[in-house]
């Protein structure tokens, strides 16, 4: 098959191509785009409604001098070469031939043998192999051998009783591993099961199935598990050296960073202004969420601001979730504190609370600094969620929180109780719609402003 000089029934449509340009001219042609962009445009005929779907080019080089322009393609639907041939003939002066590879991804894995810089259409299916590719040499091995076999088969005289092999062996298909499957989707970047089920039908459908055979035979759960597995594994070392950075070595790296892009320190001067307008020196609450960040939750420690609509609570939270990993806005049931263990900062972010929310008894704990557990739907997880690090609590509000019981019962003691574990910053000014921005958040800002009044 290697020149091609025998073509394929020309009265037979097909969907996909191999072309060939032998010794190809490469003055008419200077580049894999420049060829296929050739064959592209005799395929694309006003008589026909189907037109090129993909392709992909490849240059070659002769054994004995030369090169070979390879193109595989594939139209939206069958149509015969030959007018297509006769075109390139007619148009350009050259000749090329046309093969039949069994479907487009056999052709493709032809024209990407031996050439790095294969040219792709734009919207070119992924059809990377899975798995280490073979080396060169054990490809030049495998074909010695077979090649030594067929010999042997051949020289070798059968016995009477003996009868030849009707129907030789079929080849069969790669089977994959999990580490062959997790590299393609690290490599890919697949993030989840839907992507990864979309990649495997595109290269079925192009004729590479062994993608679609390793999903098919698995169950959902499992792929699931796999994908998430795998970049769980390809970010441990980076959460490793997170798990060592302590939080005020965060915000230090983010002060010696750059602002976000058209900041400028405005959020610093916005952030400054609102302290201000609230009578609150912006040391002050510096050193409020420095003790925090340092100490993690405990009594007087948890950080709250208080006050009306639009004076900037959330505002001055907000750069949090930009630098930290941040359990925010639990919902409104009692699974709703479900992945708040694994965070590295806690912001309830208008918080109201409820008894369905989290219990009185639960709500002191946390915010004391001790273990709670809260819990966790049996169905998808083992255990509870467990709370037990010494993780920074921030909060916002309408007011503070106080004791509600039956039939809505206050009760002052209890209220006392969850005073003592915050420190609350009761804000007054509301800022005029006329006045008010929208300023985007800026950690090395934020940053800045948590460091002020530090003594080196």
């Amino acid at each position: 098959m290697a020149e091609f000089k025998d073509e394929i029934n020309c009265a037979k449509p097909r969907r996909s191509y191999l072309i060939t340009y032998s010794q190809a001219d490469l003055n008419k042609f200077p580049t894999r785009q420049s060829f296929a962009a050739a064959v592209c445009e005799v395929f694309t005929s006003e008589r026909s409604k189907f037109r090129p779907q993909h392709w992909a080019c490849c240059l070659e080089n002769h054994a004995d001098e030369g090169f070979h322009y390879h193109m595989a393609l594939k139209l939206t639907g069958p149509k015969k070469w030959l007018e297509c041939k006769r075109a390139l003939k007619r148009k350009h002066g050259v000749v090329v031939n046309f093969s039949d590879h069994d479907g487009y991804y056999t052709a493709y894995r032809y024209i990407s043998k031996s050439d790095e810089n294969v040219y792709h259409s734009p919207n070119h299916p992924n059809l990377d192999e899975v798995g280490s590719p073979q080396t060169k040499n054990c490809q030049r091995t495998y074909r010695q051998r077979r090649a030594n076999r067929q010999a042997a088969t051949l020289t070798t005289t059968p016995q009477h009783d003996e009868e030849p092999e009707s129907n030789p062996p079929t080849k069969k298909m790669k089977k994959l591993s999990n580490i062959d499957v997790s590299e393609f989707i690290h490599r890919h970047d697949i993030r989840d099961q839907t992507s990864f089920l979309a990649v495997a039908n595109a290269q079925q459908e192009e004729g590479k199935k062994d993608l679609a055979n390793y999903a098919l035979s698995r169950s959902a759960k499992s792929l699931d598990e796999l994908i998430q597995q795998t970049w769980r594994m390809k970010k441990a070392a980076a959460v490793l050296h997170r798990q060592k950075t302590s939080r005020m070595e965060i915000i230090r790296e983010a002060a010696a960073g750059n602002c976000v892009e058209d900041c400028e320190g405005l959020w610093l001067r916005c952030a400054e202004e609102v302290l201000v307008n609230n009578k609150l020196h912006p040391i002050l609450f510096a050193a409020a969420v420095r003790d925090l960040l340092m100490l993690g939750r405990g009594k007087y420690r948890n950080v709250m601001i208080v006050g009306p609509t639009n004076c900037g609570k959330t505002f001055l939270f907000k750069p949090l979730a930009l630098l930290f990993d941040t359990f925010s806005n639990p919902a409104a049931d009692k699974y709703a504190w479900v992945g708040a263990d694994k965070a590295e900062i806690i912001w309830l972010n208008d918080f109201r609370w409820t008894r369905e929310l989290i219990e009185w008894k639960s709500l002191l704990l946390l915010l004391e600094g001790d273990r709670v557990n809260l819990p966790a739907p049996k169905n998808h997880f083992a255990m509870d969620v467990c709370v037990h690090t010494d993780i920074p609590i921030f909060a916002t509000s309408k007011d503070i929180i106080k004791y509600r019981g039956l039939y809505n019962a206050e009760d002052k003691s209890e209220d006392d109780m969850m005073a003592s574990r915050w420190k609350v910053f009761r804000f007054t000014h509301s800022i005029p719609e006329r006045e008010q921005r929208q300023i985007t958040p800026c950690p090395h800002c934020f940053a800045k402003l948590v460091l002020l009044g530090e003594i080196s």
